[in-house]
């Protein structure tokens, strides 16, 4: 699969190592209005604030040379032996007509990484980054591995269950986030002008919801297996006024789990330039987690 393609539920190869044997698989998946490629790049030039709105509607990335998508631009000179993907899904706030949530797109992002494995890639360490909701759709996806491991039908969940050594999450809300409420205010002014549907998943990411429960259920037996590092936000949101996604809910508070504080608001978090000191917090904890649970 080629990094140019637009379709939706799949894999895009950002950098594959040329000189030095791959030992590395890392795929990070977006959050919610997210995108494979924006939501891991710094832009050179910001936002103004009156195209804040119209932003949001924006299907397609408009980057410059001077951008910096740090997962391709940054990362492989850390950790040269890793091959590095997103994974692209509906996650639209306004105009979402997609008829799958989390369990489907969890289901898609398996199917599509046991397909670039499959030939030459199996057994190899897995890395997985998540952002926001996309913390939720990995978690999802490792629980699904771990219980149709020995399925026939589904023989690509073994070796992601068995290969993946950690999971690295960017304000992911594990006990959903309250601030959630202003994204279903925001779709219904958008909605009545434009007449666009409102994301189901603005419903899902509500504190304790009936979903999110359900999915911290399935991943909890595996959570054990596999390094965790949470990155939690640190400024309030620009438009908000406060966090979206707080402390309580970003950290899974396990005895193993690293929790870190990382500057930005939930937007900004993953997002990182060249000299930008923050880099540093992630890409260590990227490597780190690569060597798996320690003492497992």
């Amino acid at each position: 699969m080629q990094e140019n393609q637009e379709q939706s539920g799949s894999i895009h190869i950002l950098h594959t190592p040329k000189d030095v044997p791959i030992e590395l698989d890392i795929i990070a998946v977006h959050g919610l209005n997210g995108h494979y490629l924006d939501t891991w790049t710094h832009a050179s030039t910001p936002a103004k604030p009156a195209s804040r709105w119209s932003k949001l509607l924006e299907k397609q990335p408009g980057k410059t040379d001077q951008d910096t998508v740090w997962l391709r631009d940054l990362l492989p000179q850390k950790l040269p032996n890793a091959r590095i993907m997103t994974f692209e899904y509906d996650s639209s706030i306004f105009g979402n007509k997609s008829a799958f949530g989390v369990e489907e797109n969890a289901a898609a992002l398996l199917r599509q990484l046991g397909d670039v494995r499959e030939d030459e890639g199996e057994g190899r360490s897995i890395v997985f980054i998540g952002h926001s909701l996309g913390g939720i759709v990995i978690k999802q996806a490792i629980a699904t591995a771990n219980q149709n491991r020995r399925r026939l039908s589904t023989p690509w969940c073994a070796d992601v269950a068995d290969s993946t050594k950690g999971i690295v999450f960017f304000g992911t809300p594990h006990r959903g986030a309250d601030k959630t409420k202003w994204l279903g205010l925001v779709s219904g002014i958008v909605q009545t002008a434009t007449n666009l549907p409102k994301s189901k998943f603005i419903n899902i990411l509500e504190t304790h919801s009936a979903d999110l429960l359900e999915f911290a259920e399935d991943f909890k037996p595996y959570v054990n297996k596999y390094a965790i590092a949470s990155f939690y936000e640190e400024q309030p949101h620009r438009l908000l006024g406060s966090l979206v996604v707080e402390k309580v809910s970003a950290v899974l508070w396990l005895p193993h789990e690293e929790a870190v504080m990382i500057g930005g608001d939930h937007s900004s978090m993953c997002k990182f330039g060249k000299n930008d000191r923050r880099f540093d917090l992630a890409w260590r904890a990227i490597r780190r987690a690569s060597k798996g649970r320690v003492g497992v």
